[in-house]
This record gives C-alpha cells, structure tokens and sequence, in this order.
C-alpha cells in the first residue's frame, strides 16, 4: 500500500459522513450511560454490542468496496446477525490479559500485549467477517491462514494501529482534555476494522467462501473466473431486459443459478449487480424471488437485510403473496415493526 493510499485510508473515518454521525450518536450513548448511574447500565448493555456489530458491519461493507453502512434498527437488535457479537469475547481477552499483567513484574509486558493484540485481533475480525463463525474467529489456524492470505499488506493494520496509539497517548500527556483521549480511542477502534476491510478488498478476499483452501491464488483464480461467469450472465440478462423482455433476463438468470455451487450467494450476487442498473424494476421483481429461496432455507438475516434493500429502493415493494405470512412472522420475530407496517399498507 503506497504512502498516499494509507494517508487516504488514515484519514477514511473523518470523510465519511455516515461514520462521523455513527460515531457521534455512540458517543453521545457511552457518554450518557456514564452519568445515568442504573439507567446507564442498561444503555451500556444495549449500545456495547450495537456498536461492536457496526464495527463488524463496516469492516464488512469495506471488504466488499461498499459506502460506509449508517447504524439502523437492526444494529440494536439482539437478533440481528448474533454472529457479529462474537467480538465481545475478542475484547473480554484483552481486557483479562490487561489485568493479569497487573500482577506480573515484566516492564515490557504491557508492550508485548499491544503488539500482540494489534497484530492478531483485526486478523481474527477479518475471519469473522468473512466466515461468520464465531468459533473460526478464535481458531489460531484459520487466523494464520487469514495472515497468508493477506500477505505483507496486513501488516500495514498493525503497524497503523500502534503508531496512532503512541502518537495519541504522547498527546494526552500534554495535558489534553478527556474528552480528546475518548474521541482517539473510538478512533483507533474504528480504524482496527476500516483498515482492515480495506486490505480485504485489496486483497480480493471475497465472502461466502471459506478459508481451508491453502492455495491462495488458486483460490483467487476461481473466484475471479466465477465472477466473470456471473458478470456475462448478468450482462445477457440485461441485454433481454432493455429490450423489454424482463422475464426472459430473469429466466436467464434462474437457469444460471441452478448450476452455482452456492445459489444463496449466487442469487444475492445477482440481486447487488442489478440494484446498480439504471432501471431497478427487474432487481425488486428479482428481489422476490430471492426473498422466497431464502425463506425456504433459513436464511433469516439475508431476507431481513434484502426486504430493506427492496423496500428503500421502493416503498411500494412487497414480498410475493404467498411468502407474505412468513415475512410477518420473521419481522415479529425480530421486532421490525417498521417492516410490518410497510409490508401491511
């Protein structure tokens, strides 16, 4: 990474406007949860986890060279992707390793421990971003094999991570106001995953496929050849579509996912490419086919995260009739009353 790419991506937080008003309205939460004695409790235990899964989520939309996500009702949720919330355990061991060496007569010890947990967490984050398994996440294994992936191009993370710390604690003992020390410390947490799903893109880590390929840039091959194959699928699809013919693009597309190893991440694939197209009628009459395959398989999270897609391209999408019962159901369940009401009117 060139010294004006990692200028670009140090500077990242500050130039997005959906990260600086996250982090204002965590901020605003953290600090109220200290001055509200019980009450503040409560508002720690709901904002920790919010916050840690919109760290997850933005090393997520990173990794896939989205915008910066913007928190919503799902980031409060305790059902909402419960595998984010696995970063919990991440900084429980940090936090028990710090108060160990309390009792530990080593002058480097705190050193040792901030190497290590630079160079390891945002290792162990990625892993969780792309495996979605919180039991990956702590593997040493699969870990190491995130490393190999990434190459000397990780370790731009760490090094990053230590130097705005140094510079941040030689700063505050000039005497700097607290409130200057919390604003570092949400930055660094912010850059830890940022900078992370950045080297993920660089890299060309792509999700829904797992780690225990040992051969990374046979790995990387097939991906980018399945990527061409979806793309010239997608590009015929579109030549049907523009000429007024949106079933025969869909029916295309339908053929083509019969014969993807994944169909569920075969399906999404195709939904992202077409909510790009100019015209996103196909993508929504899409939507609902997708929405239905994932239904019928579980996949709870990824119907949640495309019914909102659909419905803030259009407020007038709804599901297929007969999944509409199972969407009610599902939007109870995780209390998405703001679904319910639209999927209602």
């Amino acid at each position: 990474m060139r010294a004006a790419e990692l200028l670009r991506e140090l500077a990242y937080p500050f130039t997005e406007l959906a990260i600086v008003l996250a982090m204002l309205f965590f901020y605003a939460l953290f600090w109220l949860s200290e001055r509200a004695g019980v009450v503040g409790i409560g508002l720690l235990i709901i904002a920790v986890p919010a916050y840690l899964r919109y760290l997850v989520l933005l090393l997520e939309e990173r990794a896939h060279g989205r915008p910066a996500p913007v928190p919503s009702v799902e980031t409060f949720s305790l059902w909402s992707d419960p595998w984010a919330l696995a970063t919990l355990v991440h900084v429980a061991a940090v936090i028990a390793a710090i108060t160990a060496l309390e009792y530990v007569d080593v002058p480097a010890a705190n050193v040792i421990l901030a190497i290590a947990t630079a160079l390891v967490l945002p290792a162990a984050f990625a892993v969780l971003a792309v495996t979605h398994s919180p039991l990956e996440s702590l593997n040493p294994l699969a870990i190491a094999r995130m490393l190999r992936a990434c190459g000397p191009t990780y370790f731009v993370v760490p090094a990053s991570l230590l130097a705005v710390s140094g510079l941040l604690m030689a700063l505050e003992r000039l005497g700097l106001p607290d409130w200057f020390g919390n604003v570092g410390s949400f930055y660094v947490y912010l850059l830890a995953f940022s900078l992370t799903g950045a080297v993920l893109h660089r890299r060309g880590i792509i999700f829904e496929v797992g780690l225990e390929v040992s051969d990374h840039d046979d790995m990387k091959a097939a991906l980018e050849d399945l990527e061409k194959q979806r793309q010239n699928v997608a590009n015929h699809a579109y030549g049907f579509i523009s000429r007024g013919n949106r079933e025969g693009g869909l029916a295309h597309i339908r053929d083509w996912l019969q014969k993807e190893a994944d169909a569920s991440a075969a399906a999404q694939w195709y939904f992202n490419e077409m909510m790009r197209w100019e015209q996103q009628d196909a993508a929504l009459r899409f939507g609902q086919d997708c929405l239905s395959h994932f239904l019928h398989h579980g996949e709870e999270q990824r119907a949640l995260k495309l019914i909102s897609a659909c419905l803030h391209a259009d407020g007038r999408w709804k599901p297929l009739p007969d999944d509409r019962p199972a969407v009610m159901e599902l939007a109870e369940k995780y209390s998405r009353h703001d679904l319910q009401r639209l999927i209602e009117a």
